[in-house]
């Protein structure tokens, strides 16, 4: 019925897209030239040449979000980001992300206040998290790459966030948003002021400051996410399933026996003494009739995160005399830390033959062959008396700007420099056991895990098992952004339809990364851990570029830029020497816009990138990376023809795999070709049309092969199978390589649209706006291959991602006295979901005969409302009240087992929390 009416506004005009006209208004307020995103020459205000979407303050506050995350990642024109449960089990790290077109993270540039920061990544990447929403102006989304001005790896668009500066009053806001189910409850508050005006007083200065916490929420809070247990209807046949993605490291254990039989051939057996003894596995176990119990450990995951964040921002001005310049410095400040909680810890270590406990629970299980023949047992145990495995992803960062502005000589000139420096240490809050402890503890009866399913251990057998955890650091990321920056404009020359404009810029900054281990921790001490690599990198990026507008006639002008930008090999500041090469490239970029008549506008681009990998992506050593998200049978059988592989004998039964992950000092760097064309109709009546077609086209793209295509296809990967020991057990598995290459190609191809009609209704003034992206291709060729294409386009690909080709918008907000009402429609289509083949045996039927069945489920479309009312009190005082997921949506059903820990729905692509009731309110003194 949601969809229907979201339709049905779209059919009757009533459209319009959240994008506020902020361009425009300051036309009409201003006749001052300022810099618009994507391009050095200032002008005057107005829809240029290159598609700009620009948010308001009011657009922020009517959308309910308590982030930037929230309000960015809602966007229609963003898919591919990192969300906040990826920091569940996910490998997000703590960080939120911006992806414009399902491009990709690492394509999509994000600024403060037009400059780059230090990223969360050894790349590019920004965590949009570490922005203060408080502080924010407004937010300008160029959807065309490749920018001349900011640089040419910016391929997909650049994010500008524009915080506020100068006079204001003080000003003090606070918000408390509570889901109507348990969980998820956030509280900011924040205080700004401003002093002084540049024009009249000869300086400015702005400071702002906020704190928010947001509470965790957690799987069993949620019916549909408590358990990995999921029964359903198959879609097709109607016949009851069931998926299941479980591990065999349970509670109690298992144990996996390792022998040679009679032909001297390796064999393995499995027991769980638990079930042997009981007859049964424990709750929240599944017995899968291979002698194990198999844990659902998604009933012990998060949801989402909890979040502490304080941020302060900084900005000021003074006149430099007469000399018609100004000096200004920007300073942010964030500290945020992100506890997340997944699984209890899932230790594996050694049973030698003849100890107590072996003689005890294991050998009576064995046959006499087994026991004689037995080269090793290996206890695989969730250590859920220890509590799940509790992590806090700080981020320290600290960012400085300082410059000068001004006109000298008919030049608008800017520049900078710039300090950038994040901070991101990991620390370990409970759920690790240190391995001499643990083993101290086993040998001498202090722990027995055997018999005690969850909540029986006796209390002073868990005192000694909490007695071996380790609490602290475990490693530290740090990176850091040093650099400056210049560009001016000037006046070219005078043509009969005006003059033409000239700018010119250099920029040039180092970055350096290390990522580097507790000296207390880093070397398999933790057990079940591995030895961590440490590294650090660092490298330098300059650039210079020059842009050219001409107005060709009166209402035809044509923008032409060059840009040339170096990236430098690493130099490897642990070990000495360099890692890959010096990488360059001459990009280019032109554009036109055409404006026949005051009301029709035409606009098209044309340019070309260039990106460098990440630093990792060169140089990263080749290090543990844990295990696989999903589950699987052993790639290496007969069915694929690889029994008699050398890597075979080390396939266990049915399991998660073990995953290294390291760099590629190959690696070439990536290219684009990307353009856009489109019209912008304001007709009189109080009605708008913006129409965006846009392409964008990688060769060389980056990336590593998914898990699943690798499990899926051995024979083509093989190459990325190896075995990985265990320090704990000394036991080696099979274990997969998650390395970067050069894929070959990739495709996003599709239309940006926004509405608006503004009208008089009565006595208020109604805004009807519709925002939306239509996706018309994203393919990519199968890693490896260059001819080989395939899509995620509404499928799960087998990138482990979906692209929608329709996601929108919809709002409409009537305005009356004191009071402003609106409502938002949320809209995203469909898609398969992935799909489970009867070799892949993710999904069986749901009786005595558990038969491995091929399943691939239909998603359904997505929609959400949200309601909010705004009320001014009084000149200075103003409270609002809404309610987001007005009709409390739940996800629909996936199938999805790989990133994340969460199970039963995908939360990328639908949120979890339900309805919610917020209030807000701001003063100003």
């Amino acid at each position: 019925m949601l969809s229907r009416s979201v339709r049905l506004i779209c059919a009757s005009g009533l459209a319009l897209g959240m994008h506020a006209a902020y361009a425009q208004e300051v036309a009409k307020e201003s006749i001052q030239r300022v810099e618009i995103t994507g391009s050095s020459i200032k002008r005057i205000a107005a829809e240029a040449s290159l598609p700009v979407q620009s948010f308001s303050q009011k657009d922020i506050q009517r959308s309910g979000v308590t982030s930037v995350t929230d309000f960015i990642q809602q966007l229609p024109v963003m898919q591919g980001f990192t969300v906040a449960a990826d920091s569940v089990g996910g490998g997000g790290g703590g960080i939120t992300t911006a992806s414009i077109h399902d491009v990709g993270e690492a394509y999509t540039l994000v600024l403060l206040n037009g400059r780059r920061m230090a990223p969360a990544t050894s790349g590019t990447t920004i965590d949009i998290n570490s922005i203060p929403l408080s502080a924010v102006e407004r937010i300008e989304v160029l959807t065309d790459g490749a920018s001349a001005l900011y640089g040419a790896d910016a391929i997909a668009g650049v994010v500008n966030f524009i915080l506020k500066k100068g006079a204001a009053p003080l000003q003090i806001d606070a918000k408390y948003s509570k889901p109507q189910s348990p969980g998820a409850k956030d509280k900011t508050v924040s205080i700004s002021k401003g002093f002084g005006d540049i024009d009249e007083d000869g300086y400015s200065v702005f400071l702002a400051a906020s704190h928010q916490e947001t509470e965790r929420l957690k799987g069993f809070q949620r019916d549909f996410a408590k358990t990995g247990i999921i029964n359903f209807n198959d879609p097709v046949t109607g016949k009851p399933l069931q998926f299941f993605n479980g591990s065999s490291r349970s509670i109690p254990p298992n144990v996996t026996i390792r022998y040679k039989d009679a032909a001297n051939a390796n064999k393995s057996v499995n027991v769980n003494p638990y079930l042997q003894i009981n007859g049964k596995c424990p709750a929240r176990h599944v017995d899968l009739g291979d002698g194990q119990c198999t844990f659902d450990y998604t009933s012990s995951v998060e949801i989402a995160p909890e979040i502490q964040r304080d941020s302060f921002y900084g900005s000021g001005s003074i006149k430099l005399g007469n000399s018609g310049f100004k000096a200004f410095t920007d300073v942010s400040l964030n500290d945020s830390h992100v506890y997340a909680n997944i699984a209890a810890y899932p230790a594996e270590f050694s049973l030698a033959k003849g100890t107590p406990l072996f003689n005890k629970y294991v050998a009576p299980y064995l046959t006499a062959a087994q026991l004689a023949g037995m080269t090793s047992a290996t206890v695989k145990y969730r250590l859920q008396d220890l509590g799940g495995r509790a992590y806090d992803y700080q981020s320290k960062t600290t960012h400085i700007v300082a410059g000068i502005d001004g006109n000298a000589f008919g030049w608008d000139v800017n520049g900078a420099f710039t300090f950038s420096e994040n901070k991101s240490p990991t620390n370990y809050v409970g759920g690790f056991p240190l391995a001499d402890k643990f083993n101290a503890a086993l040998s001498n009866g202090s722990i027995d895990p055997f018999p005690y399913a969850l909540g029986e251990m006796p209390s002073a057998m868990k005192d000694a098992l909490k007695g071996t955890q380790y609490v602290g650091n475990y490693s530290n990321t740090e990176i850091k952004m040093k650099g400056f920056d210049v560009h001016g404009s000037h006046d070219l020359f005078t043509l009969p339809a005006g003059k033409s404009q000239i700018a010119v810029g250099a920029d040039y900054r180092t970055t350096s990364y290390s990522e580097k281990g507790n000296a207390a921790v880093s070397h398999s001490e933790i057990l079940f851990d591995d030895d961590q690599a440490s590294f650090d990198y660092k490298r330098s990026n300059s650039g210079a570029f020059s842009e050219v507008l001409v107005p060709v006639m009166k209402d035809l002008e044509i923008t032409g830029s060059l840009r040339y930008d170096r990236v430098s090999k690493l130099t490897d500041n642990l070990k000495g020497g360099n890692t890959g090469n010096d990488q360059s490239a001459t990009t280019y970029k032109i554009s036109t816009r055409y404006q026949p008549v005051k009301s029709l506008l035409f606009r098209a681009a044309y340019g070309t990138g260039f990106k460098a990998a990440s630093m990792k992506e060169i140089g990263q050593p080749q290090a543990d990376f844990g295990v696989t998200g999903g589950t699987y049978n052993c790639p290496l059988s007969a069915a694929n023809g690889l029994a008699n592989h050398p890597l075979a004998q080390y396939c266990d039964t049915r399991g998660q795999l073990e995953v290294f992950k390291g760099g590629n000092a190959d690696l070439k760097p990536e290219k684009s070709k990307q353009y856009s064309f489109g019209m912008v109709f304001e007709p009189a009546g109080g009605f708008s049309a913006k129409l965006d077609f846009w392409n964008v086209e990688i060769r060389d793209a980056v990336t590593s092969v998914s898990e699943s295509l690798i499990a899926s296809q051995p024979n083509k990967y093989l190459s990325l199978y190896t075995t990985k020991t265990k320090a704990s057990t000394g036991i080696k598995s099979l274990a997969i390589i998650l390395a970067p290459i050069n894929i070959g190609r990739q495709e996003n191809q599709g239309i940006d649209y926004d509405l608006m009609y503004r009208s008089k209704i009565g006595d208020g003034k109604l805004t009807a706006r519709l925002a939306g992206t239509y996706m018309l291709k994203s393919r990519y060729t199968t890693p490896g291959t260059s001819d080989q294409w395939e899509t995620s386009l509404n499928e799960y690909g087998s990138d482990d991602k979906v692209s929608f080709r329709n996601v929108l918008k919809a709002s409409g907000t009537y305005e009356i006295g004191a009071f402003t009402h609106t409502l938002t429609a949320n809209y995203r289509n469909g898609y398969k979901d992935k799909h489970h083949d009867i070799d892949n045996c993710a999904v069986n039927t749901n009786d005595a005969a558990q038969d491995c069945v091929d399943v691939q489920l239909q998603i359904p479309s997505y929609t959400t409302l949200d309601f909010q009312t705004q009320y001014k009190v009084m000149q200075n005082f103003e409270l609002t009240a809404g309610i987001n997921n007005l009709a409390d949506r739940t996800p629909p059903l996936s199938l999805r087992n790989t990133g994340s820990h969460q199970l039963g729905y995908d939360p990328r692509y639908a949120s979890a929390v339900g309805r919610t009731f917020y209030l807000s309110g701001s003063y100003k003194f």
